[in-house]
């Protein structure tokens, strides 16, 4: 198992990869164009699902509160599940995938932690400036 940071995969993550993967593998032995509509929904139900399996700090993207997802991943969902689609199609192994995604939220988690820092800069600088006032009266 790769040295994960902030992912914490699942059983069941791994198993949907696996059908995920074969999915795409199947597809090309299917012609009719029912068949490769059907294919193609179930693709886009698993990729939804292995997404949905995410979690993180204990929490499940799936029930996470939509406000910390929004403020946390929503600008990497579009990434996310395009390196589902891309690793699956291209049957990137398991351990890569994961360690992929890990390093995707890896970004995600910088970049809330360079928010809170300026946040906490800017803090420190209106109570400077509050205690500068307050010795000049």
């Amino acid at each position: 198992m790769p040295n994960l940071r902030y992912l914490e995969p699942t059983e069941l993550l791994e198993k949907i990869y696996a059908t995920l993967c074969s999915e795409y593998e199947d597809a090309q032995h299917y012609e009719s164009e029912q068949d490769q509509k059907e294919i193609t929904v179930t693709k886009k139900r698993l990729t939804k699902k292995i997404f949905n399996e995410f979690v993180v700090d204990e929490e499940y993207f799936l029930t996470m509160k939509k406000e910390t997802f929004k403020e946390r991943y929503q600008l990497y969902e579009a990434d996310l599940i395009r390196m589902i689609q891309e690793c699956s199609e291209n049957r990137i192994d398991y351990e890569t995938f994961i360690q992929i995604i890990d390093d995707l939220i890896a970004s995600a988690k910088f970049r809330l932690q360079a928010f809170e820092q300026l946040s906490d800069e800017i803090q420190k600088l209106q109570e400077e400036d509050e205690q500068d006032e307050e010795e000049g009266e």
